[in-house]
């Protein structure tokens, strides 16, 4: 049986809560979609309640928090995040069927491997084209998000 995690996405002072679904088969996270839709949940209790109707598992673990646009650097580009929070979007977007496709080139890539290796002046070397393509990234995945 698949354990379902909680994943908090903010976006702004807008908070979701969103299903994260763990196969445990094949180790790989996939977000918890119905007919293509991203579920978004407004309140722990709405989670819960789809937990239950699916027969899922919901840890009681604190939930991870996802800033969609990273404080403000992706709408502005400033100021800067820290790598790591460019990191854990970049996760979450790249294993989303939707938004994942606008990452997937060699150029992004390359940075990505800087990103995950700490290169120095990463936001100098790769920050624009990244941000350009995780910004539409964010958005093809925020048209198709369904709240529940």
């Amino acid at each position: 049986m698949a354990e379902l995690y909680e994943v908090v996405l903010v976006d702004g002072s807008a908070r979701w809560h969103v299903g994260w679904i763990v196969d445990d088969e094949t180790e790989t996270d996939l977000l918890l979609t119905q007919s293509g839709k991203v579920l978004l949940f407004g309140s722990r209790a709405a989670l819960e309640h789809h937990a239950q109707e699916h027969h899922l598992e919901l840890h009681d673990d604190l939930p991870d928090e996802v800033d969609l646009d990273l404080g403000g650097w992706l709408p502005e580009g400033a100021p800067e995040p820290s790598t790591a929070e460019v990191s854990e979007l970049w996760h979450l977007l790249y294993d989303d069927p939707v938004a994942g496709g606008v990452l997937d080139t060699e150029e992004l890539g390359e940075a990505y491997d800087d990103l995950v290796e700490d290169v120095d002046d990463w936001f100098a070397q790769h920050g624009e084209a990244s941000r350009r393509a995780l910004t539409s990234a964010v958005a093809r995945l925020r048209g198709a998000f369904r709240v529940v």
